[in-house]
């Protein structure tokens, strides 16, 4: 499942979608289109560094850690 490899390739780190890719050894297309369904998933999020697009793990804020068992 190429979803949990992005996932794992991410773990403490932040790349661009051909970096990802690369990595994953699926194409740019494909590689975008599981890290959109993963960013609806809240499991993965996109900022803009340097004008490049980078991705990581969603980072969790405190009021989603103080609210993660109600």
């Amino acid at each position: 499942m190429k979803h949990l490899k992005i996932l794992e390739v991410l773990e403490g780190k932040e790349m661009t979608v051909n970096e990802i890719a690369e990595h994953v050894k699926s194409s740019v297309i494909e590689t975008r289109r599981l890290l959109l369904r993963l960013t609806e998933q809240g499991k993965v999020e996109s900022f803009e560094r340097e004008g490049k697009i980078l991705w990581r793990i969603k980072q969790k804020s405190k009021e989603e850690e103080k609210f993660k068992y109600a």
